[in-house]
C-alpha cells in the first residue's frame, strides 16, 4: 500500500471513528430533531415580547426567572434571538441544540480516550451516553438546552485543562455561568483531575473556587433559595435516598421503566452488576475521577427532594459512561458483552418511547396553535373557548401563554377543564353571555383539527351561577360591572371613588374577597372599603401602589344566589390632561 493510499485510509478510519457517536445520536433521536415547541418553551419565546429598549433587554437577560434561575445564554439569548430571527420555526433551534450535542459527544470521546489511555474507551462512553433515555428531553425539548450547553462548557473547559490551554479553560469556565448554575462545580472537577494526574498543580484551581463562591453568593442575593414548594432544598437523609434513585436511573433506564414483559427486578440487579464491574478496577484514579464527576455534577440537585427529573442525570451520566466505556474495553469480553446486553435491553426501549412521547406532545401543541391561529383569523375581535383540553395538552400549552405569540390573547378553557388555572377558565355565566352576544366562538380540540361547536355548546344545559373570579379588564365581564366604571385600559380598568359589581357568593365559610389592583403613589396611604349586600366590611389600608387586599366574608353570605358589591376609596386623583377622577385600577377580584 502506497503512503498516499495509507494516509487516505487512515483519514477515513479517523473520520468514521469521530462520526460514529454523532451518527448514532441522529439515528436514535431524530424525533427530537423534528420536534416542535411545548411547555416552558412558550414562556421563553414570549420573553422577546417584553423587550422594548435597553433596560428591558437587560431585565429579560438577567432578571431571576423560573424558580430564580439566571441563565442568559442557554435560555434568554437562545430563545429571544431565535424567535426574533425565525419566529416559531423550530428547525434553527434544533440545529443549534444538536450541533452543541455533537460537540459534546466529540469532547466525551476525546477526553475519555485521554483519561483511560485506551483508544475506543471514549467512543464507547459517547455511545453509551447517547443510548440513555436521559438524553431525550435535552435533545427533544428546547427548554432543556441549558443541560446541553452546561455539558459543553464543562467538557470544553476540562479538555482545555488536559491540553494545558489555561486561557481557553478560564474563558470557557466564565462563559459557563451563562448556561447554568451547575458550572460552579467545575473547579472541583478540575481539582479532582489534577490531584490524580498532576498533583502539584491542583492549587491552580483555587482562584476558580473563589469565582464560583462569588457567583453563588451573588446568585443567592439576587434569587433567594426557595424555602417551600417543590424547589425547596432538604439537607436531610432524603439526600441519600435521592442519590440512590438517581443512581438507579443512571445505570438503568430513567424512572425505573422497563419494556413490556421484562420483570421489574432486572433493573436493580443489572445496575448492581454494572456497578460492581465498573468499580472493580485496578486503576483507581480513573474510577475515582469518574465517580467525582458523577457526584459533583449531581450534588446540586440532590437536596431537591420533591423535584426529581430524569434529565438531571444528563450531565452526571458522562462520568459513569467514561468508566463504563473503559470497563467494557479493559474487562473480560464475555462479562462486557453480557452487561452491555442488559444495558441495551433496559435502556434503549425507554429512550425510544420517551423520544416518541415528546415528539407526539409537541405535535399536539403545534396542531393546537395552528388551529387557534386559524380560528382567530376567521373570527377577529372575538374570544375563543376551547373544549376538550386534557391534562397533558394543558400543561404543555396553556400554562405558559403560547397564544400571545400569534396575537390571540382572548383564548379560554371551557368550565370544568381538569387542572386548569383560574385565569384561563371562565364561569358558565360569562361563557353563555359572551356566546349569546356574539363575542365568543367555541371550538372542540379533541380531533386532529379544531371543530367549531358554538351552536352545539350553546344548546347544552346551562349553569348560570355568577363567577367567583372576575377579570375586571376583560370585555367579557363588562355586564357584571356597574355604570360607574371607566373603559377598560389593557388588562385593568379604573374606577372613581366608588364602583359597583355583581359576582358569585362563597360556597363555604372562611373565604375572603381578594382585590388585586394598583393606585397612584400620591394616594398613599389609601383606605379601601368593600360594601357587600349593603354591609360594610372592615376597611383595608393600602401602603403600596400594587396591592392585594383581602376582605374576610361573614358566613351569612354563604349560599346566596349572588353578591352585590361596592368598592370605595377615601380619596381620588386627577392626572394632568385627564378629566377622570381616579380611585383604583383593578385587575382581578376573586373569592377564595
Amino acid at each position: 500500500m502506497s503512503p498516499s493510499v495509507a494516509r487516505g485510509h487512515a483519514l477515513r478510519v479517523s473520520a468514521a471513528y469521530w462520526a460514529a457517536a454523532p451518527a448514532v445520536c441522529l439515528a436514535l433521536h431524530w424525533q427530537g430533531l423534528a420536534s416542535w415547541f411545548r411547555a416552558d418553551d412558550f414562556a421563553w419565546l414570549g420573553l422577546f415580547l417584553t423587550v422594548h429598549d435597553f433596560p428591558t433587554l437587560l431585565h429579560a437577560l438577567f432578571a431571576p426567572l423560573a424558580q430564580g434561575t439566571i441563565r442568559p445564554l442557554s435560555e434568554r439569548a437562545f430563545f429571544m434571538a431565535g424567535y426574533a430571527l425565525f419566529g416559531l420555526d423550530p428547525l434553527p433551534f434544533r440545529i443549534v441544540i444538536f450541533a452543541t450535542q455533537i460537540a459534546n459527544l466529540t469532547l466525551v470521546t476525546a477526553i475519555g480516550d485521554r483519561l483511560t489511555g485506551r483508544r475506543g474507551a471514549g467512543l464507547a462512553a459517547a455511545l453509551l451516553w447517547t443510548l440513555h433515555s436521559a438524553m431525550t428531553e435535552p435533545l427533544g425539548w428546547a427548554s432543556a438546552y441549558n443541560q446541553v450547553l452546561a455539558a459543553f462548557f464543562l467538557l470544553a473547559a476540562l479538555y482545555c485543562l488536559l491540553r494545558g490551554w489555561r486561557v481557553a479553560e478560564w474563558t470557557l469556565f466564565l462563559l459557563g455561568f451563562g448556561a447554568q448554575e451547575l458550572n460552579a462545580v467545575y473547579p472541583a472537577i478540575a481539582a479532582a483531575y489534577l490531584y490524580g494526574w498532576d498533583r502539584p498543580k491542583w492549587r491552580r484551581t483555587l482562584p476558580m473556587f473563589a469565582v464560583s463562591a462569588a457567583y453563588l453568593f451573588l446568585h443567592a442575593r439576587l434569587a433567594p433559595v426557595h424555602r417551600t414548594g417543590d424547589y425547596a432544598m432538604h439537607f436531610t437523609g432524603a439526600v441519600l435516598r435521592t442519590l440512590g434513585r438517581y443512581w438507579l436511573w443512571s445505570a438503568g433506564p430513567s424512572l425505573g421503566w422497563t419494556p413490556g414483559g421484562v420483570p421489574w427486578w432486572i433493573v436493580p440487579v443489572g445496575v448492581a452488576a454494572l456497578g460492581l464491574a465498573l468499580f472493580a478496577r485496578r486503576h483507581l484514579r480513573v474510577a475515582a475521577f469518574c465517580a467525582a464527576w458523577y457526584l459533583l455534577t449531581l450534588a446540586p440537585v440532590l437536596p431537591l427532594r420533591d423535584h426529581r427529573m430524569e434529565y438531571y442525570v444528563f450531565v452526571p451520566l458522562i462520568g459513569i459512561c467514561w468508566l463504563a466505556g473503559w470497563a467494557l474495553l479493559a474487562g473480560r469480553r464475555p462479562v462486557a458483552i453480557a452487561l452491555a446486553a442488559v444495558y441495551l435491553l433496559t435502556v434503549v426501549p425507554r429512550t425510544v418511547a420517551a423520544s416518541s412521547w415528546n415528539w407526539q406532545m409537541s405535535e399536539r401543541a403545534r396542531a393546537l396553535m395552528a388551529g387557534v391561529e386559524a380560528a382567530h383569523a376567521l373570527h377577529p375581535g372575538k374570544a375563543l373557548l376551547l373544549d376538550g383540553v386534557d391534562y397533558d395538552l394543558y400543561w404543555n400549552t396553556f400554562e405558559n401563554r403560547p397564544f400571545r405569540l400569534i396575537g390571540a390573547d382572548a383564548v379560554y378553557l371551557s368550565p370544568g377543564t381538569p387542572s386548569a388555572a383560574a385565569e384561563f377558565t371562565l364561569a358558565p355565566d360569562l361563557v353563555y353571555d359572551a356566546i349569546d352576544s356574539g363575542r365568543m366562538e367555541v371550538y372542540d380540540v379533541r380531533g386532529p383539527r379544531l371543530r367549531n361547536i358554538t351552536v352545539e355548546y350553546s344548546n347544552r344545559p346551562r349553569d348560570l351561577r355568577l363567577p367567583l373570579r372576575i377579570d375586571v379588564g376583560s370585555p367579557l365581564t363588562a355586564h357584571l360591572l356597574g355604570p360607574e366604571w371607566y373603559s377598560a385600559d389593557g388588562d385593568h380598568r379604573w374606577m372613581p371613588a366608588q364602583a359597583t359589581l355583581r359576582m358569585g357568593a362563597p360556597a363555604a365559610s372562611g373565604q375572603s374577597l381578594h382585590v388585586h389592583g394598583v393606585c397612584t403613589s400620591g394616594q398613599l396611604p389609601l383606605t379601601v372599603t368593600a360594601i357587600v349586600e349593603g354591609r360594610a366590611l372592615p376597611p383595608v389600608v393600602v401602603t403600596q401602589t400594587a396591592f392585594d387586599a383581602a376582605f374576610p366574608l361573614p358566613g351569612l353570605f354563604v349560599g346566596l344566589p349572588q353578591l352585590r358589591l361596592a368598592l370605595q376609596v377615601n380619596h381620588t386623583v386627577r392626572p394632568p390632561n385627564d378629566p377622570r377622577d381616579l380611585g383604583l385600577a383593578l385587575g382581578i377580584l376573586e373569592i377564595r
